[in-house]
């Protein structure tokens, strides 16, 4: 018997590993002493959404991907589903994972999906049963959202579940950029695609500026819309008073955008970007109506205020409002404090290594922690 079948094995056999899943992917393997092996793709179907962690972390898959709307993995298949416990994307234009999924299912081997609960088109799409039959063929379910639990417990009562709680920075990082009061910028930072409704974000600056002195609106990331968004500055005659960075990575960067921010804009559905500017001591101005990601959680800590979907002038008014101090947040460190102790790499890290190891979490009866951390 060779060594590999001799000894317990686990594994991850994933679409992507995008760069910001590089912290969270380093702590994985300092807890684990380097016993996990982890298989990656290319990319998602969306391009955009590429690998870009250290290729010494991964081992790479080839890609096939059917008429934009089903992707094939190729390679070390017999390793993952050799593994004693595989995790695989909870994805399910993946036609690789259905295999998977059915053929350890019938070699009574333990076998995990990672995800988002539902799509974004909400829990009663098509594509969410079918994410319900995936996490039927598995034997649990990782999340990235605490208040995902109950749902997902509600969905298959007798599966257990755990959170690998979204995260991008280690914890030693998370903590406020802002050192003074001397706050002169808005910031988005995200893909420039027609989703994200940087326009909006635009439209509602521009009402204001005249009123906000030296205040500056930086906007951080790139993408198609790029060349209209800059067009839009010019039309609406404030090009001076907009930055665009292109993207910015790292962290110490990253808190340099943020550095003089007293508050960041999401003007289309939020998701990661919302735990970077809360994790920074940053508030976020959210977009009421829009189909968001489970970071919206983070909403209950007191960082965010909304503004109704699709209106540039409730978005002015509100950057206003926040601007006058008539609309207000917890101090920058308060803002901060939750983020570091349940959404650091570690945590996210953490949570992997224990669906794996099938280790409980401890998870109150909301299904956040049980540790008065939040």
């Amino acid at each position: 018997m060779s060594s590999y079948s001799s000894r317990r094995t686990k594994a991850m056999y994933l679409t992507v590993l995008p760069f910001y899943r590089e912290n969270c992917i380093q702590s994985l393997f300092s807890e684990s002493g380097d016993t996990v092996e982890i298989y990656a793709g290319p990319r998602q179907l969306t391009a955009t959404v590429k690998t870009g962690i250290d290729p010494t972390l991964y081992q790479p898959l080839r890609a096939f991907f059917l008429f934009g709307r089903a992707i094939i993995l190729r390679d070390h298949w017999l390793r993952a589903i050799n593994a004693d416990s595989l995790m695989l994307d909870l994805n399910p234009r993946c036609l690789t994972a259905w295999g998977m999924l059915l053929a350890r299912k019938i070699l009574k081997r333990r076998t995990l999906v990672w995800g988002h609960l539902y799509p974004r088109a909400g829990a009663g799409s098509w594509t969410a049963r079918l994410r319900r039959s995936m996490r039927t063929l598995a034997d649990g379910t990782v999340l990235y959202g605490f208040d995902s639990v109950i749902p997902a417990q509600k969905d298959l009562p007798n599966q257990p579940v755990w959170v690998a709680p979204n995260a991008l920075y280690p914890a030693e990082a998370l903590y406020p950029a802002r050192a003074d009061n001397d706050a002169k910028a808005i910031v988005y930072v995200g893909r420039l695609v027609a989703e994200k409704k940087v326009d909006l974000l635009i439209k509602a600056f521009a009402q204001v500026a005249h009123q906000l002195g030296d205040v500056r609106l930086r906007i951080v990331g790139a993408g198609d819309a790029l060349p209209e968004l800059k067009k839009m500055t010019e039309r609406l005659g404030i090009p001076e008073k907009v930055e665009f960075t292109g993207s910015v990575m790292g962290v110490d960067k990253l808190r340099e955008v943020y550095s003089d921010a007293f508050c960041s804009v999401s003007p289309g559905y939020v998701g990661l970007s919302l735990t970077q500017s809360l994790g920074f001591g940053v508030p976020m101005l959210v977009a009421d109506d829009e189909p968001h990601a489970p970071e919206i959680e983070l909403e209950r800590f007191g960082g965010v205020a909304r503004f109704k979907e699709d209106d540039d002038i409730a978005l002015a008014s509100l950057i206003l409002s926040v601007f006058d101090g008539e609309t207000t947040f917890p101090t920058p460190e308060k803002l901060a404090a939750p983020i570091k102790a349940n959404y650091s790499a570690e945590s996210m890290a953490r949570g992997l290594l224990e669906s794996l190891d099938a280790s409980p979490q401890n998870l109150g009866k909301e299904g956040w922690p049980d540790d008065d951390q939040h």
